[in-house]
């Protein structure tokens, strides 16, 4: 694991709720735990939510698939799939995962949302389906991963986060039912910095007289 998969796998709570930088290996990590979940445990059903229909295919074939045709023979050779589409994997075994851009009809044991964020932001209709649908799946003590890049302050994915990030500070007790903040900004990442020089910001740049009223009135 990285440091941020690692940060979320030593605290993980019944209800987690994950604002992060990009390409983190957040949804990986879910991907697996999730693959992980429905093959080592019997009668599972776990769901993975992404915002697009290309983002589910990418999913389901780059991550889920791919983690599990690569298996260990040894270990491949002990789960028997039924149904192996392009968004389901299910086992003889009685556990199945599967992707989506929306999952109502299933009671799930465990759910992951990909990017809320932008769902709320440039698909709200699809954003009330998951809150209305998708979330009242998953019964009190069972797991659901949220994490998104953010997206402006609006929206469920903002409400939710500011929520849990004020029970974080006040140092609330979490209920089953509450969600716990995960927040990794991208100056966490070191593959996000720059090496230091002298010259990387010029004393013109410094100045910020020398910038547009413009610019000057938005920082």
């Amino acid at each position: 694991m990285n440091w941020a998969q690692r940060e979320i796998w030593d605290n993980l709570h019944t209800c987690n709720v994950i604002l992060k930088a990009r390409q983190l290996g957040i949804t990986t990590f879910f991907c697996i735990y999730l693959l992980d979940q429905v093959l080592w445990n019997n009668d599972q059903q776990c769901g993975i939510i992404a915002h697009t229909l290309n983002d589910t295919q990418s999913i389901f074939v780059d991550k889920l698939k791919f983690a599990f045709d690569n298996l260990h023979p040894g270990i491949r050779a002990r789960f028997k799939t039924i149904g192996d589409s392009h968004k389901e994997l299910s086992f003889a075994h009685g556990s199945v995962i599967r992707v989506g851009t929306s999952l109502r009809s299933s009671t799930l044991n465990a759910l992951h949302i990909s990017e809320l964020g932008k769902i709320c932001s440039k698909y709200p209709e699809k954003a009330r389906e998951i809150l209305t649908g998708a979330l009242q799946t998953v019964h009190t003590g069972q797991k659901i991963f949220i994490e998104s890049t953010a997206e402006g302050k609006e929206g469920f994915f903002h409400d939710l986060c500011m929520q849990a990030r004020k029970m974080k500070e006040d140092g609330s007790e979490l209920g089953p039912l509450d969600y716990r903040f995960f927040f990794f900004p991208w100056w966490r990442e070191s593959k996000y910095v720059l090496d230091e020089r002298d010259d990387m910001i010029s004393s013109q740049h410094e100045d910020m007289s020398v910038l547009p009223d413009s610019i000057q009135a938005g920082i």
